[in-house]
């Protein structure tokens, strides 16, 4: 938490500023400086202040914003009010009023409440952010006389909030040993013999599948085929997750990390005694948030502001929830960030033990993703106690920090413990307007077919090839590819995106450009099947791996939703002991029996190439129909597992001409 001293120039008898922000104050942390107020109309008032903002990103659609929002205090009251915005016309991206002087280019994102603002760069780029007179709106109570209004302290607070996009995902594993696991249903109960003492893996993984969400609305739960269940904290059986609980197929923003110690301190600052009575723990907080000070008039200091804050029980992270006007994370919605948040650095989801709102109960699923209004007092539709919450990521480390591991909050370290290190991550979901802002943003600095493939779904027709294919890996039968990969905007984990920062050392991976790890993709048809080649500029090749773990070597992956919901997942190696294919998802067996495969690496030219010959009878696909496909290049330059891959695009969509 950064703590600015109070600036002295009064308007409208508002002075005073404080920045919470993720640690302490320091480099490495946002820094608000220079806050002043000046006055409007009789209604509202501009709030100035300067930011500078270290490691501000934005790689393409992915990127981290500011969450700033405002608190006010009448000079000795310990009463302290939320400070709305004033959009005007409702605008929500860059209303009127709302801009900068000068310095690195801002978007301004009010969203609907008022309660708050998002600021995140215009443009790709990381590194240190600089904007002067960065100015917001606030609506002000009426004055009356100079000599009748109280001094008032304007306090500004700003949270790191890593963007998750719009889209499809998979929630739950087939891993042995995940404690309440969750899983499309496939017609076979997990028993608690299997759980303990399953040996057979591929058979296990076959009776477990993740469940994909694929878009908005309910999600039908139970022990039919297809529907999402659980191996224990089961949902409804026979029933459905509601279309307003958040399942996380919409944008939305969560914490950079977890709750620190500094933003409890002053989140409790601005509480009444009554409030902060409730949620302040002596026995817990006290040794890292001393009290100090006389009723009335409680001060509360961080000790070390940058770590995660202790025994915060589910009503202290939902009441800090509903002061910054955030709200709950969803389980779904975890998992989907953890997905995403691999792409973000620092931002460490899935490895710490945290509070979520559960599908496993009635109190959980009526959760309609309301936001705080600032104050701490929570809205009707959040749980008030823990029936409705879930643990959620590693729980003593026992599970390596799978995000798939579910813990009944209710039993296992229920309260205010000390395991409850790192227990809350608030959200805020993305107003509509602000997600299409953001996916033209990142789309205006790309050109052709991966624009329209990486932020919409598109609908393309495969080429019918002048001969049959034969898999050998010669790869004579191609001219033209489905596209070329090989630009940042292509490679994933995103941080790889970037050199890698001093501190890592000079043994840290990152990518060298399309040389180290780059695609020419083909895609087309012979009548009978589906075909594919890519040729991948790969300067070292290596795959120490054999059946279901190919895919952490050097690797071709690819994705296939075909007709009546089938879904595959199949990859294709060049191993130590030969050419290997592993089917991880599909309806059965047979496409792993005919399709034709090879893979062929050429040491000389930096060059492996990939081709693979899938029946359509196989997929259950016919021709005219459509299908959706995503293929993933995976890089492992040294043989202790991948580091990062290119992948053609999520929500890419196919037909195959006639």
């Amino acid at each position: 938490m950064t703590e600015n001293k109070p600036a002295r120039r009064l308007a409208l008898a508002v002075t005073g500023a404080v920045l919470l922000a993720a640690g302490a104050a320091g480099a490495d942390t946002p820094q608000v400086s220079n806050v002043t107020v000046v006055p409007r109309d009789g209604q509202t008032a501009q709030v100035r202040f300067d930011l500078t903002w270290p490691d501000a990103v934005r790689p393409g659609t992915h990127h981290v914003a500011l969450w700033v929002f405002f608190k006010a205090g009448d000079q000795g009251s310990a009463q302290w009010r939320h400070v709305r915005l004033a959009a005007s016309n409702g605008a929500v991206v860059n209303p009127k009023g709302f801009g900068q002087s000068g310095g690195t280019a801002l978007e301004f994102v009010v969203p609907d409440g008022s309660v708050g603002m998002f600021l995140r760069r215009t443009q790709d780029c990381r590194g240190t952010l600089i904007a002067s007179n960065v100015t917001a709106v606030i609506s002000v109570d009426t004055p009356t006389t100079d000599n009748q209004q109280p001094t008032t302290e304007l306090r500004v607070f700003a949270l790191e909030m890593a963007y998750v996009p719009e889209g499809p995902f998979e929630v739950g594993s087939s891993q042995r040993g995940l404690m309440n696991r969750l899983f499309a249903y496939a017609g076979k109960d997990v028993s608690r013999t299997e759980r303990h003492f399953q040996t057979d893996y591929s058979d296990f993984a076959d009776n477990t599948p993740p469940y994909r969400i694929t878009g908005p609305g309910a999600i039908p739960t139970g022990r039919q085929q297809g529907r999402l269940w659980a191996q224990g904290l089961a949902p409804e059986d026979g029933g459905e997750i509601p279309a307003s609980f958040p399942n996380g197929f919409a944008a939305f923003y969560c914490m950079k990390d977890v709750l620190s110690q500094g933003q409890y301190a002053a989140f409790l600052n601005t509480l009444t005694d009554a409030q902060a009575g409730k949620r302040y723990y002596p026995d817990g907080h006290g040794p890292d948030i001393k009290r100090s000070g006389t009723p009335s008039n409680y001060t509360y200091t961080a000790s070390s502001p940058a770590e995660p804050c202790r025994y915060v029980s589910w009503a202290d992270g939902a009441a800090f929830a509903a002061w910054a006007g955030l709200r709950p994370m969803t389980e779904l919605e975890y998992e989907k960030a953890a997905g995403a948040g691999s792409d973000f650095r620092n931002m460490n989801v899935g490895g710490l033990n945290e509070r979520m709102v559960s599908i496993a109960s009635a109190s959980g699923r009526k959760f309609a993703g309301t936001h705080g209004r600032g104050t701490p007092d929570l809205p009707a539709d959040w749980p008030k106690d823990l029936d409705g919450v879930v643990f959620r990521g590693d729980m003593r480390g026992t599970h390596g920090g799978s995000v798939a591991a579910r813990h009944a909050a209710i039993s296992v370290f229920s309260d205010r413990s000390i395991h409850t290190i790192g227990g809350w991550r608030a959200v805020r979901s993305v107003p509509r307007e602000a997600e299409q802002s953001s996916l033209q943003g990142a789309a205006a600095g790309d050109t052709g077919v991966k624009a329209d493939m990486v932020y919409r779904v598109v609908t393309r027709s495969v080429a019918r090839l002048a001969r049959a294919m034969r898999a050998d890996g010669a790869l004579d039968e191609w001219d033209k590819p489905l596209a070329a990969l090989g630009g940042p905007e292509d490679l994933y984990p995103e941080r790889f995106r970037q050199p890698p920062p001093e501190e890592a050392g000079e043994d840290a991976a990152s990518w060298q450009g399309d040389k180290d790890l780059g695609a020419r993709v083909h895609l087309g048809w012979d009548g009978d099947a589906l075909c594919m080649a890519v040729e991948a500029a790969d300067d070292k090749h290596f795959n120490a791996y054999t059946s279901q773990d190919i895919e952490r070597g050097d690797c071709l992956t690819l994705g296939l939703s075909a007709a009546q919901g089938a879904r595959w997942k199949i990859g294709l190696a060049l191993t130590k002991t030969g050419v290997a294919f592993h089917q991880w998802q599909g309806t059965n067996d047979e496409l792993a029996k005919t399709a034709g495969i090879a893979v062929t690496r050429d040491d000389s030219g930096g060059v492996t190439r990939y081709e693979l010959r899938l029946p359509l009878a196989a997929l259950g696909l016919k021709p005219g129909e459509e299908f959706g496909l995503n293929a993933t290049v995976s890089d492992d330059d040294d043989g202790f597992g991948q580091a990062y891959q290119i992948q053609t695009a999520p929500g890419l969509r196919f037909a195959l001409t006639p």
